[in-house]
């Protein structure tokens, strides 16, 4: 009897630290599951196409859109890190792919993508603030034809700046 005890125990014991770990690495962001719908666009349906905007002159590759009834769900997965909140970069990538989508499928609502980290998902929502920020942005970068602008006065950020052999601007 005591023999079953030495057993029981520490397998309960491996079982509450594997829950543990399970509960604690679930996704922690607004959104738990990916909507259902059929997959228009990714690596196995489009095989690495470019998809293009050509009334925004915008190109994107969104890992995955979802067509689910009258809407289009884009995706983006990021690998590496998570964070509490979105990245403004990752969110204006989305705002891209919301207006590329647009052009693609007029006939259809672009609400929200899903921008999704390690362990974190986000639902980022298709808002006419977000693109105006994506056309403005990409009115500057036509306009500097991708040489950012510098928004700073240190020669030391200058000195690792991987655009520094072109830039016109460059303290160093």
């Amino acid at each position: 009897m005591i023999l079953n005890y030495i057993y029981i125990f520490p397998l309960l014991g491996v079982f509450i630290i594997l829950l543990y770990l399970f509960l604690k690495n679930r996704s922690s962001g607004p959104i738990t599951e990916i909507p259902r719908g059929t997959i228009i666009y990714g690596d196995l349906v489009s095989e690495g196409k470019v998809l293009v905007s050509r009334k925004h002159y915008l190109s994107g590759k969104p890992d995955k859109v979802v067509k689910n009834g009258n809407r289009i769900i884009p995706f983006e997965y990021k690998s590496g890190v998570s964070y509490d909140t979105p990245k403004h970069t990752h969110v204006l990538q989305m705002g891209v792919y919301f207006i590329i989508l647009a052009d693609l499928y007029e006939d259809y609502s672009i609400e929200y993508g899903i921008l999704q980290y390690s362990n974190t998902k986000f639902e980022v929502q298709n808002t006419q603030e977000l693109r105006d920020e994506v056309l403005a942005k990409a009115d500057i970068l036509r306009k500097t034809q991708g040489i950012p602008i510098r928004n700073h006065n240190r020669p030391a950020r200058c000195a690792n700046c991987p655009y520094r052999n072109i830039c016109r601007q460059r303290l160093i």
